[in-house]
């Protein structure tokens, strides 16, 4: 597979189609029987697992055979290269008809992360990462001059970030994190939260951040781990 240009406008019109097809004209109208959920109290929807099934035989058709999915996952972490995929970040949103939704996708090689997309179906925006720089429908972008902190915190997160982030301006949750990155791409959103995150949506945002020159409490910025089950803080050093 050759990971050059074409390859993310390919994948963005195949994005754009299942958006076309499948997100627009769902969102918000699902039906009781279309919703469930799961062990650890997130929501599925039969539009997840669709768009994921969509997803995998996309990419291994164009030789990505190592996926790893939000709903079907595995053990390929121990595999040397391997795609993530998270068919609808934001699941609930996309339950409630709220337009903060995204598509994240990453490819790990050697606990580097070599390409991550967010794409957001509703505005039809694609973003990508591709060595070492940010591109937003396919054109590059410099990362945002932060002039003051903006973001959430919880009460908890409060106490446990008080020497991290000592003054803020407060912008409430998308509830996806996907969609957090995006606004910290376009400098609406200088630091966001993670809590027991999987690698679905870790990951894709980690590409992101790490070039938007985030600080982080991770004790390293590696792609190497399943999942983190710690608080996870990325905020921009002003």
């Amino acid at each position: 597979m050759m990971i050059d240009n074409n390859f993310f406008l390919d994948t963005h019109d195949y994005l754009k189609k299942i958006a076309t097809d499948i997100i627009i004209p769902n969102i918000g109208k699902l039906s009781e029987n279309e919703v469930s959920t799961k062990d650890d109290n997130s929501k599925v929807t039969t539009y997840d697992v669709i768009i994921e099934n969509e997803l995998i035989k996309y990419f291994k058709n164009i030789g990505f055979p190592n996926i790893i999915s939000e709903e079907s996952n595995s053990e390929l972490t121990k595999k040397n290269e391997y795609l993530t995929v998270d068919p609808i970040d934001g699941t609930r949103n996309f339950i409630n008809g709220i337009n903060k939704v995204a598509i994240m996708i990453s490819y790990i090689k050697y606990t580097q992360c070599e390409f991550a997309i967010i794409y957001d179906p509703i505005g039809d925006i694609f973003y990508h990462t591709h060595n070492n720089s940010i591109f937003k429908n396919h054109e590059q972008i410099k990362p945002q001059n932060y002039s003051n902190q903006i973001g959430f915190l919880g009460e908890h997160a409060k106490i446990y970030f008080k020497d991290i982030i000592t003054s803020y301006t407060e912008k409430i949750r998308s509830r996806s994190i996907g969609y957090d990155v995006i606004e910290a791409i376009e400098g609406e959103r200088s630091f966001l939260t993670v809590y027991g995150s999987k690698i679905w949506d870790l990951f894709p945002a980690m590409g992101f951040l790490k070039l938007l020159n985030f600080e982080t409490n991770l004790p390293n910025m590696e792609f190497d781990y399943s999942k983190l089950e710690k608080k996870i803080i990325f905020y921009a050093n002003l």
